[in-house]
């Protein structure tokens, strides 16, 4: 009889433990991306540089768990939303503080990547130059 429960208790606990790996990341993706144009909607700026680290975050896990699948269900499932929102989020990096030329690297690895489109860094580029303008007009008032 003990045999019997322990060997049951080794199969649920293998089995809990397997679970845990199953994470649906196209389904977080999905969620995140939803927050994004959300948070960019209602052009809440910190809110938006702080999801957009998480997201930056996540996706570095992933691909550090070498599971490719994963890692391309979830970018799937944010491209759209990062295409879309990439201009703003960039002029808001560049309006707190980051210096444009490195915002421009990651915009740059995120067209490299497939993540977004050639009009999306365009986009980006004009937004953060125009960002910086108005940066340089507020100081010269000052």
């Amino acid at each position: 009889m003990k045999k019997l429960l322990l060997t049951i208790a080794v199969v649920a606990a293998l089995a809990l433990t397997s679970c845990q790996g199953e994470t649906d990341y196209k389904a977080k993706g999905a969620e995140m991306a939803r927050q994004l144009n959300e948070l960019c909607d209602k052009q809440d700026e910190q809110a938006v540089l702080a999801l957009d680290k998480s997201i930056s975050e996540e996706e570095a896990a992933i691909a550090a768990s070498g599971d490719t699948a994963a890692i391309a269900d979830f970018k799937e499932a944010l491209k759209e939303s990062k295409k879309r929102n990439v201009p703003y989020i960039s002029a808001l990096k560049v309006k707190n503080g980051a210096k444009k030329e490195e915002v421009m690297k990651q915009v740059q690895q995120q067209a490299m990547d497939g993540d977004i489109d050639m009009d999306a860094l365009t986009a980006a580029a004009n937004k953060m130059l125009e960002a910086e303008g108005e940066m340089k007009k507020g100081a010269s008032k000052e």
